[in-house]
């Protein structure tokens, strides 16, 4: 019995649905975040790890932690004063 292949890299189409987002979402939010692939000459593939990477940016959550970064409000400056 085999287990079904995990595909490392990724067509646009299916990166996109991977992200949850658009083809033009992610041409236009994601790509700019990931390497490029050309594995055959002909079609463009995306790495999942840089996928991940980027979900994991999105979601807060720092590398190698399980859980989201806490969130951080900017200090105002007057904040010292009250």
């Amino acid at each position: 019995m085999s287990a079904k292949i995990q595909p490392r890299l990724l067509r646009t189409e299916d990166a996109a649905e991977y992200c949850a987002v658009s083809v033009s979402s992610f041409n236009r939010d994601v790509a700019p975040h990931c390497r490029k692939l050309n594995p055959s000459g002909v079609r463009v593939a995306w790495l999942r790890d840089d996928l991940d990477a980027w979900i994991d940016w999105l979601a807060g959550v720092k590398a190698g932690d399980t859980k989201p970064a806490p969130q951080v409000q900017p200090l105002n400056p007057l904040d010292e004063y009250l």
